[in-house]
């Protein structure tokens, strides 16, 4: 929402009095205990007051489940999902490059939408206040400790960082589809921004150090499904178990696991699944030794002579 609003703001040049809302995650929250027994079920969130407060605008919702309220931004709302529908279809194809070429072809419809509304919108704006005041950052920063397990927590979404860092303290810079988490002003890693509650962002490299060196915590390890990252990983860890004892089954997947941080992970696949095919007992090592038969060297460069360069004397 911050992002939304404000790149409408820089677009108009200027702010209305109001902005009205609905009772959304990202605007209001809900009350518990004896405001909400005095009759008030949500309330703003206060970096939404602070946005608005910042444009000089003035909060303004509907109430709890009457959609009716924002009856024009709901119907508008309907006529913009249709028009996207009808584009998508003229297109040909829903697939996007990526969500920047999805959000271009996004702006192409709205743009095409409102070309007939600019004399509307003139009459509006012209009784708007103009805003001069620079674009607040398009992040929300946090300063956070690395917990023991080498994972931080952002709001309600948990994010591997490499054990390294364990017991630092982080600078998060939480955009709106990605996180960067800097140490020292380095900047150490990008990951996809989570969306939901209650999810994960585990990344095996940043974890099999430290599990190796404790492989027994491995197999009772709450994030374990992070540490299969495709199917011939979790296919080969379970005929591990069934061929050898907990300890060697866990211990060989995880030197398995680093080999793949260490090298090139589809390598690592493929060798598993050349492997796993005969049904023949192999570890660690049978895989260690097939991809580096795979891994072609380098030849070195062949030395040539260089010619040598004789100055003429001047006449």
């Amino acid at each position: 929402m911050r992002e939304a609003i404000q790149r409408s703001l820089r677009k108009l040049g200027c702010a209305p009095a109001y902005h009205q809302t609905d009772n959304s995650t990202a605007a209001t929250y809900h009350l518990n205990g004896q405001a909400e027994m005095a009759g008030e079920e949500r309330t703003y969130h206060p970096l939404y007051l602070e946005l608005l407060s910042y444009y000089g605008m003035k909060p303004r919702r509907t109430h709890v489940r009457s959609p009716d309220e924002n009856g024009d931004v709901e119907a508008s709302n309907g006529g913009l999902k249709r028009a996207l529908r009808q584009q998508l279809l003229l297109r040909g194809s829903p697939d996007f490059a990526g969500v920047a070429a999805y959000e271009a072809f996004v702006y192409g419809v709205m743009e095409q939408r409102n070309r007939g509304r600019q004399v509307r919108v003139q009459e509006e704006v012209a009784v708007m206040k103009r805003i001069t005041q620079a674009a607040l950052a398009s992040y929300r920063e946090r300063r956070l400790k690395v917990s023991a397990g080498s994972l931080i927590l952002i709001q309600t979404n948990l994010y591997s960082v490499p054990t390294s860092l364990i017991g630092q303290i982080v600078t998060v810079r939480q955009y709106e589809w990605q996180v960067e988490v800097t140490y020292q002003q380095q900047l150490i890693q990008t990951m996809p921004r989570l969306l939901g509650r209650s999810q994960q962002h585990i990344n095996y490299r940043h974890l099999v150090e430290s599990l190796l060196r404790k492989p027994g915590g491995f197999r009772h390890y709450r994030y374990q499904p992070a540490l299969f990252p495709q199917l011939v990983f979790r296919q080969c860890w379970d005929q591990f178990s069934a061929w050898y004892g907990e300890h060697k089954a866990d211990l060989s997947y995880l030197r398995i696991l680093r080999l793949a941080a260490q090298e090139m992970e589809c390598e690592v696949a493929m060798a598993l699944t050349l492997l796993l095919e005969p049904g023949v007992r192999f570890d660690e090592g049978d895989v260690a030794a097939l991809v580096q038969t795979k891994t072609t060297p380098v030849p070195p460069p062949e030395a040539k002579a260089v010619a040598r360069y004789e100055r003429k004397p001047k006449l």
